[in-house]
């Protein structure tokens, strides 16, 4: 018995290990969904409390699609929202796979942003920030999923837009060229079919280096852009 119980305990330790998630709610969440522990992709596990509403807190927990193997997997989000105790009020699902390979999942967060999208209505976002392990050909991207409550469930209005990337290729001394897009969300004054129009603001950052004389020198450009995201047919796009 004690020696099951010490597997228990090092698996949990396993899956609550670095997380924000309290361990009383993350129980009541596994057990309510009826989860098997081992499906889960702990590291990932995330918890944030709602701004916005009382006695509520969003729990992001990543569940394998498949077998799990050596620096690849698969998960599907539960997003879910409970009271204190670990009840759940609202749940989804989340269709999308994510997935770890060469690209590989660094983080998945949770943003409460002021996104203020529609009257009563403040969604929130699930961020997932990925990295390969080049180094002449760095990558990174990082997303972001918009969800607001509806009924006992969630209303996904954005789908992993993509915020941020960096790529580049270089000869890890020196030569080389790399582009870096920075984008930010802001709530525009114009509306579509009664939801505030997505103003995406864009830094993007081209950067090129090469030897001279000795001395490795960068040449930088910059250029900021924007574009809007209008809700149609149920989503922003």
């Amino acid at each position: 018995m004690k020696k099951y119980l010490l597997i228990w305990i090092v698996l949990l330790a396993g899956i609550l290990h670095g997380q924000e998630i309290d361990s009383n709610r993350f129980e009541n969440i596994v057990k309510s969904l009826k989860l098997d522990k081992t499906a889960i992709k702990g590291e990932f596990c995330m918890e944030k409390k709602m701004p916005n509403a009382e006695d509520s807190y969003i729990a992001v927990i990543p569940v394998l699609q498949g077998k799990e193997e050596e620096d690849f997997f698969v998960v599907r989000n539960y997003i879910v929202i409970t009271d204190e105790n670990g009840s759940i009020k609202n749940k989804y699902f989340d269709p999308v796979e994510i997935t770890s390979d060469a690209v590989m999942v660094r983080s998945i967060t949770i943003d409460t942003g002021l996104y203020n999208i529609a009257g009563g209505i403040r969604a929130f976002g699930i961020k997932v920030n990925v990295k390969n392990g080049s180094q002449p050909n760095p990558y990174s991207s990082e997303t972001i999923s918009l969800y607001y409550p509806q009924g006992d469930t969630l209303k996904k209005v954005l789908n992993t837009f993509e915020l941020n990337t960096y790529s580049a290729e270089w000869d890890t001394r020196c030569t080389g060229e790399s582009d870096d897009d920075q984008s930010v969300i802001m709530m525009d004054k114009t509306k579509t079919n009664s939801f505030t129009d997505l103003k995406i603001k864009t830094v993007s950052v081209n950067r090129k280096t090469k030897e001279v004389n000795g001395d490795c020198k960068e040449d930088e450009t910059s250029k900021t852009f924007y574009h809007i995201l209008k809700f149609k047919n149920g989503k922003y796009q």
